[in-house]
């Protein structure tokens, strides 16, 4: 999101070099000194973080300090010009959603109003008054309106990139980049962290036996038990099928144990297929320090292997220290116990 107000601003701060500065030029060339030196001071500041934006450095003036000179400008042409001054309002408005939280948009944009109709009302009158505040008030509400939108199909759009769409786990990628973070925070800080990886016994034989359809609610049911039964920190992914991976930082692999075999009993408790008992097999693995992603998640994997090998409905607590490459012939038999 910053990385998108940094470009914003950047363009927004080539169009006032642009666009504005000849309006400097002009209150000089007509004697308005003060007002040609606030305009000047807008055009100043825009550009000085428009350079740093470009050389990608960070803006030395925050976004919102931008709005003080911006204020002043329209301040002193209301009072020097008020028809032109009640014009620059609009743009001072939508400036305020640029640069400053939504809420704090909204009252700023709401203060830029009170302010600005008593002096078009003092200079203007009643009749263009009630219009500048009307139209002013309508341009508040607009913008409110749109940048809600904005705002609702951004988390939409980024809720379908890092979630799956069946479950609402997130997706694969998404937990290639948790655990790299997992990684280098134990790396650093040497902050335990351990995975579940967490498959659903004999899930083939509900889908054939009782369609896919059923299969579905499974996933969705256990996704939510998991969820449930899981801290706020834990982050739960869908690595794909049948097969899941909870991800719980600071937490070493004896609690990580712990963590699993309850809810290994909880889901074997639970109803999430009518008339019929549905079980898991845990495999678990917390990072060691010369863990690689690769590794880490091939011991719990080992782990979840041998769970399924011993019986199923149970969790094993794999080595993150001695995985070992898997041949063809085993994988095929790993799929054939799933």
């Amino acid at each position: 999101m910053e990385f998108y107000r940094e470009r914003i601003m950047y363009l927004l701060a080539l169009a006032v070099l642009i666009f504005i500065t000849p309006f400097a030029v002009v209150n000089f060339v007509n004697g308005q000194i003060l007002l040609g030196v606030s305009v000047l001071g807008v055009v100043g500041t825009f550009v000085v973080d428009g350079i740093a934006i470009h050389f990608k450095k960070r803006p030395p003036i925050p976004f919102t300090f931008l709005l003080i000179p911006t204020a002043l400008a329209i301040g002193m042409s209301l009072k020097e010009d008020p028809i032109h001054g009640a014009l620059w309002c609009y743009p001072g408005v939508l400036l305020c959603y640029f640069v400053l939280a939504r809420r704090v948009a909204i009252v700023s944009s709401l203060v830029l109003l009170a302010c600005a109709a008593p002096m078009v009302l003092m200079s203007l009158g009643t009749d263009i008054a009630s219009r500048f505040v009307v139209s002013l008030a309508l341009t508040i509400v607009v913008i409110f309106i749109i940048t809600d939108v904005i705002r609702d199909l951004q988390e939409e759009l980024l809720a379908q990139a890092i979630t799956d769409p069946l479950t609402g786990a997130y997706n694969r990628r998404q937990m290639e980049f948790a655990l790299d973070e997992a990684l280098e925070r134990h790396q650093r800080t040497a902050a335990p962290a351990s995975v579940l990886l967490i498959d659903i016994d004999y899930f083939k034989k509900v889908n054939d036996e009782l369609g896919h359809d059923a299969g579905d609610r499974v996933l969705k049911a256990l996704v939510l038990l998991i969820k449930n039964r899981s801290r706020k920190l834990d982050r739960l992914f869908r690595m794909g099928g049948e097969e899941f991976l909870l991800l719980l930082p600071d937490t070493p692999d004896n609690a990580a144990m712990v963590q699993a075999e309850n809810l290994r009993a909880r889901i074997a408790e639970s109803s999430l297929l009518k008339n019929r008992q549905v079980t898991v097999s845990i495999g678990v693995a917390a990072c060691t320090r010369d863990s690689k992603q690769e590794s880490w998640v091939k011991a719990a994997d080992e782990a979840l292997y041998k769970a399924k090998e011993t019986g199923r409905n149970r969790v094993v607590q794999g080595d993150p220290s001695s995985t070992s490459a898997e041949t063809g012939e085993a994988d095929e038999r790993r799929a054939r116990q799933r």
